[in-house]
């Protein structure tokens, strides 16, 4: 399940350069999947499930308009990049992490907007707690 959040996300290129979404001069928030804490879960004999790997979300938008997708484009040029982000962690509190960024597929835009617009965060290393 998603939760729709405000502006307050952030991304940059370093920590020095963050900057929210409204800052940036995006028009519309994401909605965040779910922070999980690991990227794998592997099932023990005893049926304990234990978690492994660096934490993953992804930020989704239900449509968001060819300029607003360039400018996003422009922190991952390529299929992926590292970078910088302000996000909620698994307890809901902004935090901010260096992640590996990775540029998903995408619909051709529709009337100057591309539907169901998506950016997978991987490999998320926390820096902390931070207020937007």
């Amino acid at each position: 399940m998603s939760i729709r959040l405000d502006m307050a996300y952030a991304f940059g290129t370093s920590l020095g350069t963050l900057q929210t979404f409204r800052e940036l001069g995006l028009a519309n928030a994401p909605y965040q999947d779910a922070y999980a804490p690991y990227s794998v879960e592997v099932e023990a004999a005893d049926a304990l499930v234990y978690g492994h790997g660096y934490p993953t979300t992804a930020l989704r938008w239900g449509f968001i308009s060819q300029a607003d997708r360039d400018l996003l484009k422009g922190y991952c040029p390529g299929k992926s990049a590292i970078t910088y982000v302000r996000l909620r962690n698994d307890d809901w509190e902004w935090c901010i992490c260096k992640a590996v960024m990775i540029w998903q597929p995408e619909n051709p835009p529709v009337t100057g907007v591309i539907l169901d617009f998506s950016i997978q965060l991987r490999v998320l290393e926390n820096y902390g707690v931070a207020s937007p």
